[in-house]
Protein backbone atom coordinates (compact mmCIF):
# COMPACT_ATOMS: atom_id res chain seq x y z
CA UNK A 1 0.00 0.00 0.00
CA UNK A 2 0.73 3.58 -0.25
CA UNK A 3 2.68 5.27 2.62
CA UNK A 4 0.97 7.51 4.28
CA UNK A 5 3.11 8.16 7.36
CA UNK A 6 3.53 11.94 7.96
CA UNK A 7 7.33 12.74 7.58
CA UNK A 8 9.48 13.09 10.18
CA UNK A 9 10.85 16.61 11.15
CA UNK A 10 14.45 15.04 11.00
CA UNK A 11 13.69 14.11 6.87
CA UNK A 12 12.12 17.39 5.77
CA UNK A 13 14.61 18.97 3.47
CA UNK A 14 16.81 16.17 3.11
CA UNK A 15 18.37 14.62 0.25
CA UNK A 16 17.33 10.93 -0.46
CA UNK A 17 19.45 10.98 -3.87
CA UNK A 18 21.87 13.91 -4.18
CA UNK A 19 22.13 15.68 -7.64
CA UNK A 20 22.89 14.75 -10.67
CA UNK A 21 23.73 16.88 -13.67
CA UNK A 22 21.91 15.64 -16.35
CA UNK A 23 21.16 17.28 -20.27
CA UNK A 24 17.90 18.47 -19.05
CA UNK A 25 14.84 18.66 -21.56
CA UNK A 26 16.52 21.07 -23.75
CA UNK A 27 13.12 22.24 -25.09
CA UNK A 28 14.64 25.63 -26.65
CA UNK A 29 17.54 23.52 -27.91
CA UNK A 30 20.62 25.17 -26.21
CA UNK A 31 23.37 23.43 -25.13
CA UNK A 32 24.42 26.21 -22.67
CA UNK A 33 22.86 24.65 -19.72
CA UNK A 34 22.38 21.40 -17.90
CA UNK A 35 19.98 20.09 -15.27
CA UNK A 36 20.34 19.15 -12.00
CA UNK A 37 18.04 16.41 -11.02
CA UNK A 38 17.44 15.27 -7.17
CA UNK A 39 15.07 13.44 -4.68
CA UNK A 40 13.45 14.27 -1.62
CA UNK A 41 10.61 12.96 0.33
CA UNK A 42 6.98 14.61 -0.50
CA UNK A 43 7.02 17.70 1.64
CA UNK A 44 6.96 21.43 1.08
CA UNK A 45 10.13 22.07 0.82
CA UNK A 46 11.86 25.95 -0.05
CA UNK A 47 14.95 24.57 -1.71
CA UNK A 48 17.01 27.04 -3.49
CA UNK A 49 19.83 26.68 -6.15
CA UNK A 50 22.70 28.64 -6.93
CA UNK A 51 25.36 28.58 -9.20
CA UNK A 52 28.60 30.23 -10.01
CA UNK A 53 31.48 30.06 -12.78
CA UNK A 54 33.85 32.21 -11.09
CA UNK A 55 32.23 35.44 -11.10
CA UNK A 56 28.58 36.81 -8.85
CA UNK A 57 26.30 33.59 -7.95
CA UNK A 58 23.22 32.73 -10.05
CA UNK A 59 20.04 31.82 -8.95
CA UNK A 60 18.27 28.41 -11.29
CA UNK A 61 14.33 28.02 -11.10
CA UNK A 62 13.41 24.68 -9.72
CA UNK A 63 10.41 22.54 -10.72
CA UNK A 64 9.63 19.13 -9.24
CA UNK A 65 7.19 16.30 -9.80
CA UNK A 66 5.89 14.17 -7.51
CA UNK A 67 6.12 10.49 -7.36
CA UNK A 68 3.17 8.51 -5.61
CA UNK A 69 3.67 4.92 -5.91
CA UNK A 70 1.86 1.77 -4.37
CA UNK A 71 4.39 0.42 -2.14
CA UNK A 72 6.96 3.27 -1.84
CA UNK A 73 7.15 6.27 0.00
CA UNK A 74 5.60 9.60 -1.70
CA UNK A 75 8.72 11.51 -3.16
CA UNK A 76 9.99 14.43 -5.42
CA UNK A 77 11.86 14.38 -7.87
CA UNK A 78 13.37 18.08 -8.31
CA UNK A 79 15.02 19.64 -11.68
CA UNK A 80 16.96 22.70 -11.73
CA UNK A 81 18.52 24.31 -15.01
CA UNK A 82 21.34 25.92 -15.15
CA UNK A 83 21.46 27.75 -18.18
CA UNK A 84 23.72 30.53 -20.14
CA UNK A 85 27.09 29.12 -19.32
CA UNK A 86 30.33 29.38 -20.28
CA UNK A 87 31.75 26.35 -22.79
CA UNK A 88 34.14 24.27 -20.60
CA UNK A 89 34.30 26.17 -17.79
CA UNK A 90 33.78 25.07 -14.36
CA UNK A 91 30.54 25.60 -12.59
CA UNK A 92 30.35 25.66 -8.80
CA UNK A 93 26.59 24.72 -7.60
CA UNK A 94 24.51 24.30 -4.52
CA UNK A 95 21.58 23.04 -3.37
CA UNK A 96 20.29 25.38 -0.06
CA UNK A 97 17.86 25.27 2.65
CA UNK A 98 17.59 28.96 3.82
CA UNK A 99 21.12 29.52 4.44
CA UNK A 100 22.28 25.79 5.17
CA UNK A 101 24.07 23.97 2.25
CA UNK A 102 22.48 20.79 1.94
CA UNK A 103 24.89 20.01 -1.52
CA UNK A 104 27.78 21.19 -3.13
CA UNK A 105 29.80 20.07 -6.24
CA UNK A 106 31.03 21.41 -9.28
CA UNK A 107 31.00 20.00 -12.65
CA UNK A 108 32.54 21.57 -15.97
CA UNK A 109 30.28 23.21 -18.46
CA UNK A 110 29.34 21.31 -21.86
CA UNK A 111 32.23 21.63 -23.98
CA UNK A 112 32.46 24.36 -27.33
CA UNK A 113 33.09 22.81 -30.78
CA UNK A 114 36.20 23.96 -30.47
CA UNK A 115 37.45 22.33 -26.54
CA UNK A 116 38.47 18.56 -26.36
CA UNK A 117 36.28 16.17 -23.97
CA UNK A 118 36.48 13.66 -22.51
CA UNK A 119 33.71 11.02 -22.56
CA UNK A 120 33.32 7.63 -20.29
CA UNK A 121 30.93 4.79 -21.47
CA UNK A 122 29.61 2.05 -20.22
CA UNK A 123 26.14 -0.07 -19.66
CA UNK A 124 24.69 -2.85 -18.15
CA UNK A 125 25.74 -1.96 -14.73
CA UNK A 126 23.04 -1.75 -12.04
CA UNK A 127 23.25 -4.83 -10.14
CA UNK A 128 24.66 -3.49 -6.33
CA UNK A 129 28.04 -5.44 -7.18
CA UNK A 130 31.53 -5.19 -6.24
CA UNK A 131 32.77 -4.45 -9.74
CA UNK A 132 30.28 -2.09 -10.35
CA UNK A 133 31.68 -0.23 -7.38
CA UNK A 134 35.56 -0.56 -8.83
CA UNK A 135 34.05 0.58 -12.26
CA UNK A 136 32.25 3.53 -10.92
CA UNK A 137 35.79 4.46 -9.29
CA UNK A 138 38.19 4.07 -12.18
CA UNK A 139 35.75 6.12 -14.12
CA UNK A 140 35.95 9.02 -11.77
CA UNK A 141 39.49 8.77 -11.85
CA UNK A 142 39.78 10.10 -15.70
CA UNK A 143 37.42 12.89 -14.83
CA UNK A 144 34.95 12.50 -17.54
CA UNK A 145 33.17 15.53 -19.12
CA UNK A 146 30.54 13.47 -19.58
CA UNK A 147 29.20 10.00 -19.27
CA UNK A 148 27.09 7.87 -21.38
CA UNK A 149 25.42 4.92 -20.33
CA UNK A 150 24.15 2.14 -22.92
CA UNK A 151 21.26 0.64 -21.42
CA UNK A 152 20.10 -1.62 -18.31
CA UNK A 153 20.78 0.65 -15.60
CA UNK A 154 18.71 -1.45 -13.12
CA UNK A 155 18.59 -5.06 -12.58
CA UNK A 156 16.10 -6.59 -13.35
CA UNK A 157 13.02 -4.88 -13.63
CA UNK A 158 13.64 -1.02 -13.89
CA UNK A 159 11.54 -0.50 -10.74
CA UNK A 160 12.53 1.94 -7.70
CA UNK A 161 13.51 0.27 -5.03
CA UNK A 162 16.24 -1.39 -7.87
CA UNK A 163 17.27 2.49 -8.13
CA UNK A 164 17.27 3.16 -4.98
CA UNK A 165 19.45 0.09 -4.03
CA UNK A 166 21.39 -1.24 -7.20
CA UNK A 167 22.08 2.43 -9.40
CA UNK A 168 21.91 5.35 -6.87
CA UNK A 169 24.81 4.72 -3.76
CA UNK A 170 27.21 3.92 -6.81
CA UNK A 171 27.25 7.09 -8.75
CA UNK A 172 26.00 9.33 -6.26
CA UNK A 173 28.79 8.21 -3.21
CA UNK A 174 30.29 11.06 -1.12
CA UNK A 175 33.47 9.29 -0.65
CA UNK A 176 35.36 8.00 -3.82
CA UNK A 177 36.53 4.35 -3.86
CA UNK A 178 36.67 0.67 -5.35
CA UNK A 179 34.27 -0.15 -2.29
CA UNK A 180 32.28 2.58 -2.40
CA UNK A 181 31.93 4.02 -6.06
CA UNK A 182 32.04 7.50 -6.29
CA UNK A 183 30.26 10.59 -7.24
CA UNK A 184 30.02 10.53 -10.62
CA UNK A 185 27.33 11.39 -11.99
CA UNK A 186 27.75 14.72 -9.51
CA UNK A 187 31.00 15.59 -11.40
CA UNK A 188 29.79 15.03 -14.71
CA UNK A 189 27.19 15.47 -17.39
CA UNK A 190 24.97 12.00 -18.16
CA UNK A 191 23.37 10.74 -20.32
CA UNK A 192 21.29 7.62 -20.78
CA UNK A 193 19.55 4.75 -22.70
CA UNK A 194 16.94 2.80 -21.89
CA UNK A 195 17.87 -1.30 -22.27
CA UNK A 196 15.35 -4.36 -22.01
CA UNK A 197 15.88 -4.58 -18.11
CA UNK A 198 14.65 -1.11 -18.02
CA UNK A 199 11.68 -0.81 -20.19
CA UNK A 200 10.51 -4.25 -21.07
CA UNK A 201 8.72 -4.90 -17.51
CA UNK A 202 5.20 -2.36 -18.22
CA UNK A 203 2.78 -5.16 -17.10
CA UNK A 204 1.70 -3.12 -13.63
CA UNK A 205 0.00 -5.96 -12.77
CA UNK A 206 3.32 -7.52 -11.57
CA UNK A 207 4.54 -4.25 -9.27
CA UNK A 208 3.66 -0.52 -9.01
CA UNK A 209 7.17 0.52 -9.11
CA UNK A 210 7.68 -0.10 -12.99
CA UNK A 211 9.37 2.09 -15.84
CA UNK A 212 11.70 4.32 -13.38
CA UNK A 213 13.82 4.97 -16.01
CA UNK A 214 10.99 7.72 -16.69
CA UNK A 215 11.00 9.05 -13.36
CA UNK A 216 14.74 9.73 -12.76
CA UNK A 217 16.18 11.10 -16.13
CA UNK A 218 15.79 14.52 -17.57
CA UNK A 219 16.97 14.48 -20.91
CA UNK A 220 15.51 15.97 -24.47
CA UNK A 221 12.23 15.34 -25.44
CA UNK A 222 12.68 15.69 -29.20
CA UNK A 223 12.51 12.08 -30.50
CA UNK A 224 9.75 11.21 -33.27
CA UNK A 225 7.45 8.89 -30.58
CA UNK A 226 5.56 11.06 -28.66
CA UNK A 227 1.84 9.27 -28.51
CA UNK A 228 1.16 7.32 -24.79
CA UNK A 229 0.07 4.04 -26.94
CA UNK A 230 1.14 4.65 -30.18
CA UNK A 231 2.92 1.69 -32.03
CA UNK A 232 6.71 1.54 -31.49
CA UNK A 233 6.29 3.10 -27.90
CA UNK A 234 6.17 0.88 -24.69
CA UNK A 235 2.80 0.47 -24.36
CA UNK A 236 1.24 -0.65 -20.90
CA UNK A 237 -1.08 -2.80 -19.02
CA UNK A 238 -2.26 -3.83 -15.78
CA UNK A 239 -4.73 -2.21 -13.38
CA UNK A 240 -5.61 1.12 -14.35
CA UNK A 241 -4.98 2.83 -10.83
CA UNK A 242 -1.15 2.35 -11.26
CA UNK A 243 -0.95 3.12 -14.72
CA UNK A 244 -2.62 6.72 -13.80
CA UNK A 245 0.24 7.19 -11.57
CA UNK A 246 2.79 5.88 -13.74
CA UNK A 247 1.91 8.44 -15.91
CA UNK A 248 0.92 11.69 -13.29
CA UNK A 249 4.83 11.13 -12.12
CA UNK A 250 6.22 10.38 -15.52
CA UNK A 251 4.76 13.34 -16.99
CA UNK A 252 5.98 14.25 -20.95
CA UNK A 253 8.67 11.98 -20.19
CA UNK A 254 6.83 8.97 -21.24
CA UNK A 255 6.78 7.45 -24.02
CA UNK A 256 8.86 10.53 -25.76
CA UNK A 257 12.65 10.29 -23.68
CA UNK A 258 13.15 6.94 -25.15
CA UNK A 259 14.49 8.65 -28.01
CA UNK A 260 16.06 11.55 -28.55
CA UNK A 261 19.60 13.91 -30.00
CA UNK A 262 21.53 16.41 -28.61
CA UNK A 263 24.94 18.27 -29.29
CA UNK A 264 28.05 18.35 -26.95
CA UNK A 265 31.17 19.82 -28.44
CA UNK A 266 31.91 19.25 -31.95
CA UNK A 267 29.90 16.14 -31.87
CA UNK A 268 25.97 15.06 -32.32
CA UNK A 269 24.88 12.03 -30.05
CA UNK A 270 21.43 10.25 -31.05
CA UNK A 271 20.03 7.95 -28.53
CA UNK A 272 17.71 5.41 -29.71
CA UNK A 273 15.35 2.86 -28.30
CA UNK A 274 16.57 -0.42 -29.94
CA UNK A 275 13.52 -2.84 -27.92
CA UNK A 276 11.83 -4.93 -30.40
CA UNK A 277 8.66 -3.51 -30.25
CA UNK A 278 10.15 -0.63 -32.09
CA UNK A 279 10.11 -1.18 -35.90
CA UNK A 280 12.55 1.03 -36.97
CA UNK A 281 11.92 -0.47 -40.65
CA UNK A 282 8.72 1.94 -40.48
CA UNK A 283 9.15 4.57 -43.13
CA UNK A 284 8.29 7.36 -40.65
CA UNK A 285 11.47 6.45 -37.98
CA UNK A 286 13.46 5.86 -40.82
CA UNK A 287 12.79 9.16 -41.88
CA UNK A 288 13.77 10.76 -38.42
CA UNK A 289 16.41 8.76 -37.68
CA UNK A 290 17.84 10.07 -41.50
CA UNK A 291 16.94 13.82 -40.63
CA UNK A 292 18.19 13.96 -37.11
CA UNK A 293 21.40 12.94 -38.57
CA UNK A 294 21.22 15.19 -41.70
CA UNK A 295 20.77 17.70 -39.09
CA UNK A 296 24.42 17.21 -37.97
CA UNK A 297 26.48 17.82 -41.22
CA UNK A 298 28.38 20.91 -39.73
CA UNK A 299 29.37 18.52 -36.83
CA UNK A 300 32.46 16.84 -37.35
CA UNK A 301 31.52 13.53 -35.23
CA UNK A 302 28.47 11.51 -35.43
CA UNK A 303 27.99 8.84 -32.72
CA UNK A 304 24.68 7.14 -31.83
CA UNK A 305 23.87 4.88 -28.94
CA UNK A 306 21.53 1.96 -28.29
CA UNK A 307 21.52 -0.79 -26.16
CA UNK A 308 21.09 -4.22 -28.26
CA UNK A 309 23.82 -4.24 -30.78
CA UNK A 310 23.41 -5.65 -34.35
CA UNK A 311 26.81 -6.98 -34.44
CA UNK A 312 28.77 -8.85 -31.74
CA UNK A 313 30.59 -12.14 -31.31
CA UNK A 314 28.90 -13.59 -28.32
CA UNK A 315 26.54 -16.57 -28.20
CA UNK A 316 24.46 -14.58 -26.24
CA UNK A 317 21.44 -12.56 -27.88
CA UNK A 318 22.88 -13.48 -31.28
CA UNK A 319 18.78 -13.65 -32.48
CA UNK A 320 18.36 -9.91 -31.75
CA UNK A 321 19.67 -8.47 -34.65
CA UNK A 322 17.16 -5.59 -35.30
CA UNK A 323 18.90 -2.93 -35.39
CA UNK A 324 21.18 -4.03 -38.17
CA UNK A 325 17.79 -2.70 -40.08
CA UNK A 326 18.93 1.21 -40.00
CA UNK A 327 22.87 0.45 -40.64
CA UNK A 328 22.18 1.66 -43.86
CA UNK A 329 21.20 5.27 -42.49
CA UNK A 330 24.17 5.09 -40.00
CA UNK A 331 26.14 4.88 -43.22
CA UNK A 332 24.57 7.59 -45.21
CA UNK A 333 24.51 10.03 -42.40
CA UNK A 334 28.38 8.99 -41.68
CA UNK A 335 27.89 8.18 -38.12
CA UNK A 336 31.54 7.26 -36.62
CA UNK A 337 30.95 4.87 -34.35
CA UNK A 338 28.09 3.18 -32.82
CA UNK A 339 28.17 2.12 -29.22
CA UNK A 340 26.04 -0.56 -27.56
CA UNK A 341 25.76 -2.30 -24.53
CA UNK A 342 23.26 -5.79 -23.98
CA UNK A 343 26.54 -7.99 -24.41
CA UNK A 344 28.22 -8.21 -20.75
CA UNK A 345 31.72 -7.60 -22.34
CA UNK A 346 33.90 -5.17 -24.50
CA UNK A 347 33.95 -5.71 -28.12
CA UNK A 348 35.49 -3.67 -31.30
CA UNK A 349 34.24 -4.17 -35.01
CA UNK A 350 36.25 -3.77 -37.70
CA UNK A 351 34.47 -0.40 -39.73
CA UNK A 352 31.45 -1.86 -41.49
CA UNK A 353 30.55 -0.92 -44.84
CA UNK A 354 26.72 -1.59 -45.57
CA UNK A 355 27.02 -2.04 -49.40
CA UNK A 356 25.26 -3.89 -51.23
CA UNK A 357 23.13 -5.14 -48.35
CA UNK A 358 21.53 -1.63 -47.98
CA UNK A 359 17.72 -1.83 -48.20
CA UNK A 360 18.26 -5.98 -47.94
CA UNK A 361 15.89 -8.62 -46.37
CA UNK A 362 15.33 -9.67 -43.25
CA UNK A 363 17.11 -12.52 -44.26
CA UNK A 364 19.86 -11.02 -45.69
CA UNK A 365 20.87 -8.39 -43.01
CA UNK A 366 20.81 -11.68 -40.65
CA UNK A 367 23.99 -13.03 -42.20
CA UNK A 368 27.23 -11.98 -41.35
CA UNK A 369 28.93 -11.39 -44.35
CA UNK A 370 29.46 -7.46 -43.76
CA UNK A 371 32.00 -5.25 -46.07
CA UNK A 372 34.52 -4.38 -43.58
CA UNK A 373 37.70 -2.59 -43.97
CA UNK A 374 40.30 -4.84 -43.07
CA UNK A 375 42.52 -1.99 -43.27
CA UNK A 376 41.65 0.32 -40.78
CA UNK A 377 43.44 -1.04 -37.37
CA UNK A 378 43.40 2.26 -35.28
CA UNK A 379 47.05 2.81 -34.95
CA UNK A 380 48.82 3.20 -38.30
CA UNK A 381 45.53 3.20 -40.70
CA UNK A 382 42.84 5.76 -38.37
CA UNK A 383 40.70 6.87 -41.16
CA UNK A 384 38.20 4.19 -41.36
CA UNK A 385 35.61 3.52 -44.39
CA UNK A 386 33.00 2.15 -42.46
CA UNK A 387 31.03 2.74 -39.20
CA UNK A 388 32.51 1.33 -35.79
CA UNK A 389 30.44 -0.39 -33.35
CA UNK A 390 31.45 -0.62 -30.06
CA UNK A 391 29.93 -2.75 -26.87
CA UNK A 392 30.14 -1.71 -24.00
CA UNK A 393 28.31 -3.76 -21.52
CA UNK A 394 30.90 -4.62 -18.80
CA UNK A 395 29.77 -2.06 -15.95
CA UNK A 396 29.00 -4.56 -13.60
CA UNK A 397 26.45 -7.31 -14.67
CA UNK A 398 27.31 -10.73 -14.76
CA UNK A 399 30.01 -11.18 -17.99
CA UNK A 400 29.25 -13.23 -21.36
CA UNK A 401 31.15 -15.96 -22.80
CA UNK A 402 34.80 -15.35 -21.24
CA UNK A 403 35.71 -18.77 -23.29
CA UNK A 404 36.02 -16.14 -26.49
CA UNK A 405 38.72 -14.03 -24.71
CA UNK A 406 41.59 -14.84 -26.85
CA UNK A 407 40.67 -16.74 -29.33
CA UNK A 408 39.76 -14.40 -32.58
CA UNK A 409 39.36 -17.92 -34.66
CA UNK A 410 35.83 -17.96 -32.65
CA UNK A 411 35.05 -14.59 -33.85
CA UNK A 412 32.54 -12.91 -36.38
CA UNK A 413 34.32 -12.25 -39.09
CA UNK A 414 33.33 -8.32 -38.90
CA UNK A 415 34.90 -8.65 -35.53
CA UNK A 416 38.54 -6.67 -34.18
CA UNK A 417 38.67 -7.03 -30.44
CA UNK A 418 37.09 -9.07 -27.70
CA UNK A 419 37.58 -9.06 -24.12
CA UNK A 420 35.15 -10.53 -21.19
CA UNK A 421 36.31 -8.39 -18.65
CA UNK A 422 34.34 -5.90 -16.29
CA UNK A 423 35.64 -2.67 -18.24
CA UNK A 424 34.60 0.87 -19.59
CA UNK A 425 35.40 3.03 -22.38
CA UNK A 426 37.33 5.79 -22.05
CA UNK A 427 36.85 8.24 -25.38
CA UNK A 428 38.57 11.57 -25.93
CA UNK A 429 37.47 13.77 -28.75
CA UNK A 430 40.14 16.95 -30.14
CA UNK A 431 38.91 18.40 -32.97
CA UNK A 432 39.38 15.92 -36.01
CA UNK A 433 41.12 13.14 -33.64
CA UNK A 434 39.17 10.26 -31.41
CA UNK A 435 41.21 8.27 -29.29
CA UNK A 436 39.49 5.44 -27.14
CA UNK A 437 40.66 3.07 -24.57
CA UNK A 438 39.12 0.77 -22.72
CA UNK A 439 39.90 0.20 -19.67
CA UNK A 440 39.10 -2.57 -17.16
CA UNK A 441 37.91 -2.54 -13.02
CA UNK A 442 41.40 -2.04 -12.15
CA UNK A 443 42.86 0.23 -14.11
CA UNK A 444 44.82 -1.12 -16.91
CA UNK A 445 44.10 -0.92 -20.64
CA UNK A 446 43.18 -3.41 -22.55
CA UNK A 447 42.33 -1.52 -25.68
CA UNK A 448 43.55 1.20 -27.59
CA UNK A 449 42.65 3.00 -31.09
CA UNK A 450 42.07 6.21 -32.67
CA UNK A 451 39.93 7.81 -35.54
CA UNK A 452 41.17 11.02 -37.86
CA UNK A 453 39.76 12.87 -40.23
Amino acid sequence: MLSLLPLLASQVGTLSVTPEVQLGERADGRSDAVSLVWQSPDAEVPFAVRYAQGGAPRSAAIAFRTIRVEGTDPHRVYTAVLKGLKPGVRVDYKVLLGTDVRYAASVTAPKSDRQAYRVTVFGDCGVAGAEQAQIAYQAHLTKPDMVVLTGDLVYSRGKISEYRKNFFPYYTSELASPKNGAPLFANALTVAAAGNHDILQRDFATSPELLAYFYYWSQPLNGPLRTVGAPSTPTLSGPEDRQRAFLAGAGPNYPTMANYSFDYGNAHWTVLDANGYVGWDDPSLRKWLANDLAKASRKTWRFVVYHQPGFHSSANHQGEKQMRSVADLFEQGHVDVVFNGHVHNYQRSKPIQVGPKAGASKEELAKDDWPVDAAFDGVRSTRPKGVLYIVSGAGGASLYNPELNGRPESWKPYQQDYHAVFSFSDVTVDGRTFRMRQVDKDGKEIDRFTITK
